[in-house]
């Protein structure tokens, strides 16, 4: 946002980190930010509306509450707002910034568009372009803010792609979003174990199909799936058959048709299992085996037992439930 605020009053103007004025209820600690800009001498103190869906009733409420507790201008900012969100701000005499789009504060001055994005419609289940990126902000060890083209250049997507994820992953509420001029600043908005049980609910297998080879190709790498890398971080232990490899779905012509055989071959004379990815399972492989998160979401749906046993030590690794017993 500070780019937006500079490119209309000027580079005089600055914001920095604001601390809660004493006496701030529960309610606005925790579902708003405060920052504070400054401008020709004069403050003006912004309460960040942290989640992309509020009622605005509701907000104007507990704004007005804030603004008894400081002596200072005050101000909402939003990520975005729609017309009539706006023209009922400005009826009410609200001061507000909307991210690249709106500024109403009538102590300093007013720039309004007609630039409003609409509300982002989000699937059910993850894209598996979404998937991917909320995978790496998780994995991710950095706890600092990352560039959005940087994102889509660590895990080798295009930028449509990663934008279309940054939207996604917005509307559900698991990462924050602000935006420089050009550049977008993504962070997760959440601890990481409350951000993967959101995200896991969303998240989907990452297996496109499933294909048997009787040989793999020499200059294959590769990436064990399924049990046999189950069996590597668990009790479970992998048989004659549990042979999966994982292979991204774009590269499936390394498999001539010479080398494929059928289900019935695979387990009469042996073979590999080779699972087609909807993503390239070398972006998060772990020694060689598919990441946890993955792994996990290829095998949950079994009705294996033992499979379900393993599949526990990642659930409690990564702090996801344990579905109870039928």
């Amino acid at each position: 946002m500070n780019e937006y605020l500079r490119s209309v009053f000027g580079d005089a103007i600055r914001e920095t980190l604001c601390v809660f004025p004493q006496g701030t209820p529960n309610y606005i600690r925790n579902g708003y930010k405060a920052s504070k800009i400054c401008w020709n001498g004069q403050e003006c103190v912004l309460l960040r509306v942290v989640s992309d869906s509020f009622r605005l009733s509701t907000v104007k409420k507990q704004f007005l509450n804030f603004c008894r507790l400081t002596d200072r201008n005050c101000a909402l900012s939003f990520y975005r707002l729609s017309s009539i969100q706006r023209k009922n701000l400005i009826a009410d005499g609200i001061p507000f910034v909307a991210d690249n789009s709106q500024i109403f504060l009538p102590f300093w001055g007013v720039a309004l568009t007609e630039n409003i994005k609409k509300r982002y419609a989000f699937p059910s289940l993850m894209s598996p372009g979404t998937q991917m990126v909320c995978l790496f902000l998780y994995y991710r060890e950095e706890t600092d803010r990352i560039n959005m083209a940087e994102i889509a250049s660590r895990i080798g997507t295009s930028k449509a792609t990663c934008t279309r994820a940054i939207e996604e992953l917005n509307s559900l509420h698991l990462i924050d979003v602000e935006t420089e001029g050009t550049n977008k600043w993504i962070n997760i908005s959440l601890p990481k174990k409350e951000f993967i049980q959101k995200a896991f609910y969303y998240m989907k297998s990452p297996v496109s199909r499933t294909n048997f080879v009787k040989s793999l190709p020499a200059n294959l790498k590769v990436i064990a799936c399924g049990v046999r890398a189950l069996s590597e971080i668990s009790m479970v232990s992998a048989g004659n058959t549990d042979s999966g490899v994982a292979v991204y779905k774009k590269k499936a012509d390394i498999f001539p048709e010479e080398v494929q055989i059928s289900d019935e071959e695979f387990y009469d004379d042996g073979g590999y299992t080779v699972e087609l990815w909807n993503y390239d399972p070398d972006i998060f492989a772990v020694s060689e085996r598919v990441d946890d998160i993955s792994l996990l979401l290829s095998l949950k749906d079994s009705k294996d037992e033992r499979v379900q046993m393993g599949l526990d030590t990642i659930r409690k690794k990564h702090g996801l439930p344990i579905p109870e017993e039928e």
